[in-house]
């Protein structure tokens, strides 16, 4: 009898286990309740990306969701109206700042953080991010050009702010990976 209890403790430990491991964005909420029409489980980095496009006004409302590599680390999500690149990206990039988070926009113009911009080439408001569960959480909207149909996107997590400045992202497959194509309409 005291095996099969033991065995039954296991078997539900390794369920409870394998749920959290196992977390999709369609079981993801939000503590401000807002809710997106889509949601994405990305290929690479442990992350999430939540979102509503309006064809109306040509506006993207998003809440991208990654845990940084480090306590001291950075996440961030960008736009690239060229390419799903690095090098031209227009990044939100969020970080944890003793207790606060903070969130800078970035337009990256080169391999270089200290040549970057802060001015995005689209207009952003609702910015800001929180941390949850060991993720950091960034929340915005975005302003597009009429009639855009899909938007190149790419996604990071670094080791840390110096300077005011990003640290250098890892360079494993998973990082070089970490960038896609959003389809915006006609999904």
């Amino acid at each position: 009898m005291a095996r099969l209890c033991f065995t039954l403790v296991i078997l539900a430990l390794a369920l409870l286990v394998s749920q959290g491991e196992s977390q999709t964005c369609t079981s993801q909420t939000f503590e401000n309740k807002n809710v997106y029409a889509n949601c994405t489980d990305l290929p690479h980095l442990n992350a999430y990306l939540h979102w509503t496009y309006n064809s109306t006004d040509s506006t993207l409302a998003i809440a991208f969701i990654a845990p940084p590599p480090n306590p001291e680390g950075w996440v961030s999500w960008s736009i690239n109206p060229e390419s799903p690149t690095m090098i031209s990206s227009q990044a939100l990039l969020a970080f944890k700042n003793n207790d606060n988070i903070t969130i800078n926009t970035y337009n990256v113009s080169s391999y270089n953080p200290a040549e970057w911009g802060t001015k995005l080439l689209y207009d952003v408001w609702d910015l800001r991010a929180e941390e949850s569960n060991g993720n950091i959480i960034i929340f915005a909207k975005w302003k597009f050009p009429e009639k855009i149909e899909k938007v190149n996107h790419v996604w990071q997590v670094g080791p840390g702010i110096v300077e005011g400045l990003p640290l250098k992202h890892a360079m494993n497959p998973e990082n070089k990976d970490s960038k896609g194509i959003l389809q915006l309409v006609g999904i």
